[in-house]
């Protein structure tokens, strides 16, 4: 995977401050064609700009799930010609390497699209309803891209403010969730204003599982996200003090009820990324059986009669090493290089259910969903409370659940051993005492037109 070349000065300016308010949207020039049509001219060019920024999270969707499921001591790209894939996740990140540059350059250059719809679509001549649905859609997807940010950056912090002039400072986590949740809330009540169909097609993967490409059914999507993010928001300090924001996670579950979550509806239902390998069109990249194996701790560390072991299979013969890690366990979820890749899907959903309420002490109804979850996607047979010896017992097992119902589909596992204070719980990596990397870091870039200030700021 190529990385985004930008010069120093519009790299930055990507990350500059155009206004602090969590709902607003300003306009970022193009540094590659720098007049920009202020207004967008018509249903085709609303199209094409809807369908980009889809585009450019399905771009990098993939590459955050392989490079935090190695942190995540799932997965492995073991490929001795390009040995970063090891060395930076399972090492130290290179600030200046494309693993970082990219995963910084391709988020916010989806924002920016973003912003440009809205801004474009506010002075066209659409009705008040079309308006609404474009604005809802885009900032929804914005606010995915801020989420992807912060999953990977954690206490490092974030800008959230993009445009022309000052750098904005770099935002402290809270403040960037407190962010994410705002603008998740304003797409809300466009969403909730913008009629019965947008003004544009999105991508098939918002109608491959259910119906998620109306204003109502994508409204669904926007509150999972929500969902997702406040419980961020509930857990923020609980590593670092063991604190908790019952408020947060009671938003969370609020959110919950307002998304797709069904603990007793198809687990597989959700919003995807479809792939083809049309020309100019883009592949699953995760999917290579010659450099792609699972980590040996997915099958060492599952419970026997696990079925979503289906996901994975060993074959000797096809043994690879690179850096100090070896596999011989491809990965059987994909198919083939158009296989999608779901972004949000009822399974984490009602696993982020039980995260909230083991959250708010409320074990009994947390470990009702793990059990469901165990039963059906599992085979497994249903754990008891009094077998939880401690509470922490309990949150291990949940995420437990989540590691194999959503393996190789979801940056969440390193996420949220993180988040509870648990990343030293899964063990070194290619030396006895190697735990690696927690985040990954601020590009060099990035970080020099900063001169090297990079502590962040609420």
């Amino acid at each position: 995977m190529q990385p985004i070349i930008l010069t120093s000065r519009s790299l930055f300016l990507l990350a500059a401050l155009a206004t602090t308010v969590a709902c607003s949207d300003s306009e970022i020039p193009n540094y590659n064609n720098p007049v920009l049509p202020a207004v967008v001219s018509g249903s085709a060019a609303l199209q094409s700009q809807a369908t980009g920024i889809a585009a450019g999270d399905r771009e990098n969707h993939a590459f955050q799930i392989l490079i935090m499921e190695t942190m995540g001591r799932d997965a492995y790209r073991i490929d001795a010609a390009d040995p970063r894939y090891i060395n930076n996740p399972l090492g130290q990140f290179n600030p200046s390497a494309f693993v970082t540059n990219f995963l910084w350059n391709s988020h916010y250059r989806t924002i920016r699209s973003a912003n440009e719809l809205v801004s474009g679509v506010e002075a066209a001549d659409f009705s008040a309803g079309d308006k609404a649905g474009a604005r809802g859609y885009a900032r929804t997807l914005k606010a995915n891209q801020y989420l992807r940010l912060i999953e990977m950056r954690d206490t490092i912090g974030i800008p959230i403010a993009l445009g022309q002039g000052a750098l904005d400072p770099i935002r402290c986590k809270p403040a960037v969730l407190a962010y994410i949740s705002a603008l998740l809330d304003s797409a809300a009540t466009d969403l909730a204003a913008a009629g019965s169909s947008f003004p544009f097609v999105l991508q098939g993967g918002f109608r491959s599982n259910g119906t998620f490409d109306t204003p109502a059914g994508f409204l669904k999507f926007n509150r999972g996200l929500k969902a997702k993010n406040d419980v961020y928001r509930g857990f923020v300090g609980y590593a670092r003090s063991g604190a908790i924001d019952a408020a947060a996670l009671n938003a969370s579950l609020a959110a919950l009820d307002a998304s797709f979550a069904n603990v007793s509806g198809d687990f597989r239902s959700g919003v995807y990324h479809l792939y083809s390998t049309a020309s100019g069109d883009l592949t699953n990249q995760n999917f290579d059986n010659s450099v792609y194996r699972a980590n040996p701790k997915v099958l060492s560390e599952a419970e026997a009669g696990d079925l979503r072991l289906s996901k994975v299979r060993r074959d000797a013969a096809q043994n690879i090493s690179t850096e100090g890690v070896a596999s011989d366990i491809l990965f059987t979820i994909f198919s083939g290089p158009t296989s999608p890749i779901p972004l949000l899907i009822n399974e984490e959903l009602v696993l982020i259910r039980a995260e909230a309420l083991w959250g708010l002490g409320r074990d009994a109804e947390a470990l009702a969903i793990v059990n469901a979850v165990r039963s059906r996607s599992g085979g497994l047979p249903p754990r008891l409370l009094p077998s939880f010896v401690t509470r922490l017992a309990l949150l291990r097992e949940i995420l437990k659940q989540k590691r194999y119902s959503l393996l190789y589909e979801s940056p969440s596992r390193a996420v949220d051993f993180r988040m509870f204070g648990l990343f030293n719980e899964l063990g070194p990596e290619r030396t006895p005492t190697n735990i690696g990397p927690t985040v990954i870091p601020i590009p060099e870039a990035e970080a020099n037109a900063r001169g090297g200030v990079l502590t962040c700021t609420a």
